[in-house]
């Protein structure tokens, strides 16, 4: 980002299955399922990429100028002493290799997150009302002309069934509103949602503060979303909030030396027979501490 002044490279290594295909020009090599061209190894130098999302494309959020992001869940184990990260429902893992006394991130602290829910919701329901107010409304003398036409109409259509016609009038003009009441009630009921969803995230800062956690990492499972618990408390379920650590570059460094390394594997082991070996193979003799050995000290 802005304040980090590296650049970043990856190395691939895909391992992808083929097959004989017999042609005019002999026998020829073609590549499987283009689908599965990622399986194998992945090693991104000073970029997050895989293992940090988002943030959303119309979301600005920042704090000191960089982007709060999501970072991948942990998974509840460990290779090689390194944690894991990802998610458990899918084949990749992901390994942050960085220097030992400092991380490249930042958690973003729960009041961080809890203040910007209240300004995010506030601004987000505040948009809503706003473009419900623009809703144009007919004038009056226009919309009493209509429903003196549908009362004509019922007249005529149900003239000769005095009941049936009381209950149609009765009915019509039981929920018969005006352009600008439909308009009121609909910015009412939005003034209403808005109160409620910040009476969720104030209640939290309450709670969090009775607890002191509100310097604590914010986990959350989807941004901004309340329902049920506005926290994650499980880190393998949620996505923790962070920024980029502007203190962790050595700024006096060649931009190109790497300061931490994203180290992520896939295989399909369930599917390609070779695949299982491949994994095999790689998490008993990957040498890790080769890239570990790369990271400035």
């Amino acid at each position: 980002m802005k304040l980090l002044p590296n650049i970043s490279y990856s190395y691939f290594a895909n391992f992808s299955p083929h097959y004989c295909a017999h042609t005019d020009k002999g026998i020829v090599f073609k590549t499987g399922n283009q689908n599965e061209n990622g399986d194998g190894v992945s090693i991104s130098v000073n970029d997050f990429s895989g293992l940090v999302g988002g943030p959303a494309v119309d979301d600005d959020w920042t704090i000191n100028g960089l982007p709060v992001r999501m970072l991948s869940t942990v998974i509840n184990e460990k290779w090689k002493n390194y944690e894991l990260y990802g998610d458990v429902r899918s084949r990749g893992r992901f390994v942050l290799i960085h220097r030992n006394e400092m991380l490249p991130y930042t958690p973003v602290t729960r009041k961080q997150y809890l203040d910007r829910c209240l300004a995010y919701t506030e601004q987000l329901h505040d948009k809503m009302i706003g473009a419900l107010n623009q809703i144009p409304v007919r004038s009056l003398e226009v919309q009493e002309a209509e429903k003196k036409a549908k009362l004509a109409k019922f007249e005529k259509d149900f003239g000769k069934d005095p009941k049936r016609l009381q209950s149609t009038v009765d009915y019509y003009l039981s929920g018969y509103q005006t352009d600008q009441q439909r308009r009121d009630e609909q910015v009412t009921k939005a003034k209403k949602n808005k109160e409620a969803e910040l009476k969720k995230f104030t209640d939290e800062i309450e709670k969090t503060a009775s607890e002191r956690l509100l310097d604590s990492p914010a986990i959350v499972q989807v941004m901004y979303y309340s329902n049920p618990v506005v926290f994650e408390t499980d880190p393998t379920k949620g996505f923790m909030l962070v920024t980029e650590n502007p203190d962790y570059i050595h700024k006096e460094l060649p931009v190109y030396i790497p300061q931490f390394i994203v180290l992520s594997w896939k295989w399909n082991v369930e599917t390609y027979p070779a695949h299982k070996e491949h994994q095999k193979l790689f998490l008993q003799d990957f040498p890790i501490e080769k890239l570990q050995a790369m990271i400035d000290k």
